[in-house]
């Protein structure tokens, strides 16, 4: 007999609710595993544009924010004409590399998939940068800030 793995708590962090399309589904009715990717990604964008940081501002500043790592554990299958809610927290960084955990859940709470991102810091020349440059940090602080108080709350009403 085998067990059935506890249910964890939400994350909390930014998320964002995501309808999800037919045409993103494959032949078996479920969402093709590929579309999880751009999931996350939507909800990894919301998070930072909030903070007025995204791909063409990094670009503008002169940084490069590339995704080094992904990894997606899938739990249950996203069914067409649901609606995701897709969460993202960011790891408090020691040095120039984000690392962002994420969930998508189902209408009702359920696990469906969790994963995680790597992205390291390139300067205008592509070289690895080894500290978060002083901009960076700022915007960085802030969004890790957020997110404790955003946790806070949540433990408060719990």
């Amino acid at each position: 007999m085998t067990r059935a793995r506890p249910e964890p708590p939400p994350l909390v962090g930014f998320a964002v609710d995501i309808p999800v399309r037919f045409a993103e589904c494959d032949s078996y009715g479920v969402v093709w595993h590929g579309h999880y990717a751009l999931y996350i990604e939507q909800a990894r964008e919301a998070m930072t544009s909030r903070y007025g940081f995204t791909a063409a501002k990094a670009l503008a500043m002169g940084y490069k924010v590339p995704i080094t790592r992904m990894e997606i554990r899938y739990r249950l299958p996203i069914l067409a004409d649901a609606t995701i809610r897709v969460a993202a927290r960011l790891r408090a960084p020691d040095v120039a590399r984000l690392i962002v955990d994420y969930e998508i859940r189902s209408e009702t709470g359920r696990l469906l998939a969790s994963a995680e991102t790597e992205q390291v810091i390139l300067n205008a020349e592509n070289e690895l940068l080894v500290s978060l440059p002083r901009d960076l940090d700022r915007i960085v602080r802030q969004i890790v800030h957020d997110q404790d108080r955003l946790a806070g709350a949540e433990r408060l009403s719990s």
